[in-house]
């Protein structure tokens, strides 16, 4: 009996403690197993995070998103992985070792999509449709892609997107990232990248136990990143873009007065929409993604004699009127020097030395000022040093030491010394300005998807040199002379005075009869500089450079000239 009454107890209690735990997990804690169900029936499909614009100097767009589709998987979906392939490999033009690396790669997860290509053109997703019942667990989803209405003309300035790698990964897990996410590898889209970058959207499916999409049921629409504004001038940019034409070489423009970059132009280019083709340096040996402008380092050939000039004006090595005879080679002890000239350039002073860029001149000046202050002077110009502009990956040139180089070569832009075209820019702009060094900057305003000022940068003077202002005016009638009957006349505008100072510097030794860097780095209205000008050619003459950076001025300046030469001509051919 006390046998039965115990078990009666103990089964009251029991049932006791369960309605007791059911009223506790549905009553009391339904809204949280509520939402959890609902988190594992419904998931968001990421269509990609999205971007914010950027635009150059004048509101004109540079960068934005446009929609696009992808092809993805599920890997627990695939059944017949070479079947699949050789299906895939005829509609698009995927290659046969990476789709087999991506099909039989373990996933943590079988069931999230995994994306096999981007950016499908009309005819693949037709054929992927059409053959969509031999492609179990593949299929077209729609995304976003980043879309560049001015393609080459801006690549190494923006940059590309691509995915995240796992070293960058591990960089930026504390940011938000996550494999598969498409992040700004290069240029502005790199630089800016935590500023373009917004909140992911997506696609909210209803899938069954075992993960599989079974319906959709809505989305979530994702936010842009902030808006960037350049100080590009896009008009600019593409004259530069197209006077170097299919030149290898990089040009580089710059308002001398507040360091802002008006145009970064390399050759050759890529396509920031489609980099994968540039990938193969067999195809592309010529290096299409180098940003020449800020990461090629090459000697500065005869520019560096207006560092040379200032240095030796500015310690009485030289005076204006004292004059050098060039017979066109020169005998420092065991070794033979020569000038670009081979039959000399006659009595010289600096005045007709720089416009005509005598080697031989230079080289003695050079000799007396001494190497150790030819780069004491070098430094004050900040060579071998970043010019700490807004892109990664900016390159600092070099400067040798004392021990490294001599007089002779140094004084002439010769030996281990190696600067960039930005640098040279930079130095032009100080001489063009009367000493002041502008850090160069292209980020001008990053601005919120409501249209609020979120960050504006102002330009920054690094330092003021003062050059002694008797020796800035021979210097500069000097470089104005370069291009009115100097080295530099391929330059020469009609109506507009330009000062400029060409450079050649050997790639190697010229007797192997190897072909030579030619550069030219000027500034203009010589009155009133509103522009300075770098063109640097990997092969050519100084000037070929000066004749493409006249060409650029002359239609930044003088664009009316321009419409009548048209004209003029088009009158001839009619006739």
């Amino acid at each position: 009996m006390d046998r039965e009454i115990f078990l009666r107890k103990f089964i009251t209690i029991f049932i006791y403690v369960i309605l007791g735990r059911c009223f506790y997990l549905q009553i009391i804690r339904y809204p949280y197993y509520y939402n959890r169900s609902k988190e594992n029936c419904i998931r968001t499909i990421k269509t990609g995070i999205p971007r914010g614009i950027i635009y150059d100097r004048n509101g004109r767009i540079l960068a934005k998103d446009v929609p696009s589709t992808n092809l993805v998987f599920v890997p627990f979906d695939i059944k017949n992985i070479e079947k699949e392939i050789e299906i895939l490999v005829q509609i698009t033009n995927l290659d046969v070792s990476y789709l087999r690396r991506k099909l039989n790669k373990s996933y943590l997860n079988p069931f999230d999509r995994v994306i096999l290509k981007r950016n499908l053109t009309t005819k693949e997703v037709s054929l992927i449709e059409e053959n969509s019942y031999n492609l179990p667990g593949i299929f077209v989803q729609e995304g976003i892609k980043r879309y560049y209405p001015f393609g080459f003309k801006t690549s190494h300035l923006l940059g590309y997107l691509g995915e995240i790698n796992q070293k960058q990964l591990e960089l930026l897990k504390n940011k938000g990232y996550e494999m598969g996410d498409m992040i700004g590898q290069d240029g502005i889209e790199k630089q800016c990248d935590e500023y373009l970058k917004g909140i992911p959207g997506g696609i909210q499916v209803e899938v069954d136990a075992l993960g599989h999409q079974r319906k959709v049921i809505g989305r979530n629409e994702g936010v842009p990143g902030n808006d960037i504004k350049l100080t590009i001038d896009i008009t600019i940019q593409e004259i530069a873009f197209e006077e170097l034409g299919s030149r290898k070489g990089c040009v580089v423009i710059m308002d001398p007065r507040n360091g802002e970059v008006l145009a970064l132009v390399n050759n050759p280019a890529f396509d920031p929409e489609n980099i994968i083709p540039y990938l193969d340096e067999r195809k592309h040996p010529e290096k299409p993604f180098l940003n020449r402008v800020i990461k090629g380092q090459y000697p500065p050939g005869s520019i560096f004699k207006i560092i040379t000039e200032i240095a030796a004006l500015e310690t009485g090595a030289v005076k204006e009127f004292d004059r050098v005879e060039c017979t066109g080679e020169i005998e420092v002890g065991d070794r033979v020097f020569h000038c670009w000239k081979e039959e000399g350039q006659g009595w010289v002073d600096i005045n007709l030395a720089l416009p005509f860029s005598c080697n031989i001149f230079f080289g003695t000046i050079g000799l007396k000022v001494g190497v150790s202050q030819l780069i004491e002077y070098a430094k004050k110009f900040e060579l071998g040093k970043p010019t700490g502009i807004d892109l990664p990956g900016e390159a600092k040139g070099y400067l040798p030491s004392p021990k490294e180089t001599d007089p002779l070569n140094l004084s002439i832009g010769q030996g281990p010394i190696t600067t960039t075209p930005i640098q040279l820019v930079t130095l032009i702009s100080t001489i063009a300005n009367g000493g002041n060094i502008w850090q160069p900057f292209i980020v001008k305003k990053i601005v919120t998807s409501k249209g609020e000022t979120l960050k504006e940068f102002s330009p920054f003077l690094k330092k003021t040199l003062y050059i002694d202002s008797e020796v800035l005016d021979i210097l500069r009638k000097g470089l104005k002379n370069v291009v009115e009957f100097g080295t530099g006349t391929r330059a020469k505008i009609v109506g507009l005075e330009i000062a400029g100072k060409t450079g050649t510097a050997q790639r190697a030794a010229t007797e192997a009869g190897l072909p030579t860097h030619g550069a030219f780095a000027c500034y203009a209205p010589y009155d009133n500089p509103k522009i300075a000008i770098v063109v640097f050619l990997d092969y050519g003459s100084s000037p070929q450079a000066a004749e493409i950076a006249g060409r650029i001025l002359k239609r930044i300046f003088l664009p009316e000239k321009i419409e009548e030469e048209n004209e003029t001509d088009s009158e001839i051919l009619e006739e």
